[in-house]
């Protein structure tokens, strides 16, 4: 967390990067509401138009605002998208692997990765880049008044929170856009997510903060390696979160 590169670019961030973060954010609150509520039967048109408007915002946050807070922002992103490749392995557990709580995915005629629509990677790195960014924000803050650890601390707890937040509605907004659902689990949060989901997202994110700050300090050298590496640890990240959730909730002695 204190590699000189990582905090330079860190000391970037600032109002424009906030309302760069934002703006995506909102955007992909609003194409999964109107997917839920507001047109029956066109999720997947939501879907693949949200994704790729959040995924050009963070892309191209670099050269938009350069010295302002993009170049983390696509390195987050970046990072991201190679953790949802990975994560296509994941996924082909949550579908093929378990019984309780299993995932099932009901996109119908659209492509698959593995066992994934094609826009799952997409998916993640937005998802990332949203969730990881106040995280970091909130380091870059918190560490000018206090302890390193204590600032590391808040950020891994902040990410970890809102990720479990976050992907309980976001679950539910899923399932009424057509996107997937989940059979039936020892716990469920409603009738439409499976609770280890958010349970295993909390986990993972806390580790987030972490992986993200040596990604992006070892993209100043290597970019490309930088993104496969952390994204690959993400992954890890992702695939540990989840089994120790479902053995938390769902494995019964």
């Amino acid at each position: 967390m204190n590699a000189p590169a990582f905090l330079e670019r860190l000391a970037e961030l600032g109002p424009k990067s906030d309302r760069l973060w934002l703006a995506a954010l909102t955007i992909g609150l609003a194409f999964t509401l109107i997917a839920a509520y507001g047109a029956p039967g066109d999720g997947n048109f939501w879907a693949y138009a949200g994704l790729l408007i959040r995924g050009s915002l963070y892309f191209t946050a670099s050269e938009r605002l350069s010295g302002k807070g993009g170049a983390l922002i696509t390195r987050l992103f970046t990072l991201g998208l190679v953790a949802g490749l990975f994560e296509l392995l994941v996924d082909y557990g949550l579908v093929h692997w378990i019984t309780a709580g299993r995932l099932v995915y009901l996109t119908g005629g659209d492509v698959v990765l593995l066992a994934s629509p094609v826009w799952m990677p997409l998916a993640w790195a937005c998802v990332i880049a949203e969730l990881g960014y106040p995280g970091l924000r909130l380091y870059g803050i918190l560490k000018r008044t206090r302890s390193d650890r204590t600032a590391l601390v808040f950020a891994a707890l902040i990410a970890a929170i809102s990720a479990s937040v976050t992907v309980g509605f976001y679950e539910y907004f899923a399932f009424r856009a057509g996107w997937w659902r989940y059979e039936p689990a020892h716990v469920m949060i409603g009738t439409a997510c499976a609770a280890f989901i958010p349970l295993g997202e909390g986990l993972m994110f806390l580790a987030l903060p972490m992986i993200a700050a040596r990604s992006i300090a070892e993209a100043e050298t290597r970019p490309r390696a930088a993104a496969l590496w952390g994204g690959a640890r993400f992954a890890i990240a992702i695939a540990l979160g989840y089994a120790m959730a479902y053995g938390l909730l769902e494995v019964r002695s």
